[in-house]
């Protein structure tokens, strides 16, 4: 288990600048393939249980779906609208509620910190909203205090959470440096408490959430059984298991929410066309600030400015116990690439950057680069013939399915008891996948040239299936 919980994830994307920006023509049929490739790549290698992710450029969705399990005990496969944590990404929420507070005048960029929340010691310094809002307040962050995850099934007050690091020094004085901070954005929160006069997730709903529509977009429960969410995992000492508790009114305005890929591709094109804050406060807000000394920072408020091809970018991610986020949109062409996995072991921000540079043509880099070009292994008849047969998956909880392979022509089929066939695909030594999940494996034992057994692999979860004679 992590020492401290990853609310934060700041990403920088790698700019291709050229002279002229060049638009993403990539057809959906083209781009989807591809898609698959990548996520079936991330799925496998990091063993995340499941991804559900939203390609959306304009009015054409290159991609959208989810691969993997959002329960593992529970077999339960994702959907695009499995609901996930989504972390620190939540901290644009929290800067859009700040800034709508400025432009009806009712919150100002230079108040101090003392007007909202007096009863935060700021040690002689004056702390502005502002500093809060783009990390330069030098506050130290309570996910850092080894005192804060003894706490973890504690459900505690935006004050006590902040007290972690009332009595710490200041990491530097406001202004003159940045540092990544999440008790400034609780302390953002308290701002929106006190000068709206509601708690901060009624705020959200109602500034937000009703009106953008955004049906599957909420301050999380701590705990619930609803299938409409995913369950967080982390990497164990024998594999996926189960992420250690946290209590959701530990994040709060830092990363306190969730949502879907789907209503937070709807967000991104709110927040820049004008629904959310005012133009000039979307600009603050996706546009790199300076500290003190004019010396610039990769940062805005609650979001992170790049550029790529040419294109401006807007991004964040987010991690927290059990999930991790990431999210990019580019103004230009109204692109949308959202990634919400239910693992904290390996954040999807690669994942989110080699899709935005198959949508512009460029190719992918670093792992899953070579998966959406590499030629299907060929499978001999014998192997093939070998493999035919009827096996009994052992699932958890004492239960079993069974399952058979089959021929159809000269395709390789397999189906579950209860469920549609699906063509396997051969990867090699023995091994084969599937479309409609990329991340699934079946693994077959060969022993005297007869299959003997099937091991399926399938959201961090294996399960062994002998043949039956």
């Amino acid at each position: 288990m992590m020492r401290s919980c990853r609310l934060a994830g700041v990403a920088m994307l790698a700019g291709l600048s050229s002279a002229t920006a060049q638009r993403s023509t990539i057809t959906p049929d083209a781009f989807r393939s591809r898609a698959d490739s990548l996520v079936f790549t991330y799925l496998a290698e990091s063993h995340a249980p499941s991804a559900s992710f939203a390609v959306i450029r304009g009015n054409d969705t290159l991609a959208y779906g989810a691969h993997g399990l959002a329960n593992v005990d529970a077999w339960r496969a994702p959907t695009a609208t499995t609901i996930y944590e989504i972390g620190s990404i939540t901290k644009q929420f929290t800067s859009a509620a700040v800034m709508k507070l400025v432009d009806q005048g009712r919150v100002k960029l230079d108040d101090d910190l003392s007007k909202y929340v007096p009863q935060f010691p700021l040690q002689g310094k004056k702390v502005s909203i502002h500093h809060l809002l783009n990390h330069t307040s030098g506050i130290h962050s309570y996910t850092s205090s080894p005192e804060w995850p003894k706490t973890w099934n504690d459900k505690l007050s935006p004050d006590a959470i902040v007290t972690f690091v009332a009595a710490d020094t200041f990491d530097f004085a406001p202004g003159t440096g940045y540092r990544y901070n999440n008790t400034g954005y609780v302390l953002l929160g308290m701002v929106i408490e006190k000068a709206s006069g509601q708690t901060y997730a009624s705020y959200l709903n109602a500034q937000f959430f009703k009106p953008l529509g955004l049906r599957q977009t909420s301050y999380c429960r701590s705990k619930t059984s609803d299938p409409d969410f995913a369950l967080g995992y982390s990497k164990g000492a024998s594999g996926t298991e189960r992420a250690k508790f946290l209590h959701l009114s530990h994040p709060f305005s830092a990363g306190a929410l969730c949502s879907t890929v789907g209503d937070f591709a709807k967000w991104q094109r709110a927040l820049d066309g004008g629904k959310v804050v005012s133009p000039a406060s979307y600009a603050l807000m996706s546009t790199a600030d300076s500290l003190n000394g004019g010396r610039k920072i990769n940062y805005g408020f609650g979001l992170v400015p790049g550029v790529f091809n040419g294109h401006k970018t807007v991004s964040h991610t987010g991690g927290i116990p059990g999930f991790a986020t990431a999210a990019t949109y580019v103004p230009d062409d109204s692109l949308s690439i959202v990634v919400f996995t239910n693992f904290d072991g390996e954040s999807p921000q690669t994942l989110v950057q080699n899709l935005l540079r198959v949508a512009y043509g460029v190719a992918p880099v670093g792992r899953g680069a070579a998966a959406t070009q590499a030629a299907a292994p060929s499978l001999s008849v014998a192997d093939r013939d070998a493999i035919v047969g009827n096996y009994t998956l052992q699932l958890p909880g004492g239960q079993t399915l069974p399952i058979k392979f089959f021929l159809d022509g000269t395709r390789l089929m397999a189906q579950a008891q209860g469920q549609e066939a699906n063509e396997i695909r051969y990867l090699g030594n023995y091994t084969f996948g599937v479309g409609f999940d990329p991340a699934l494996r079946f693994t077959f034992t060969i022993e005297a040239g007869k299959a003997t057994k099937v091991t399926l692999l399938q959201g961090g979860a294996t399960i062994d299936g002998p043949r039956v004679p």
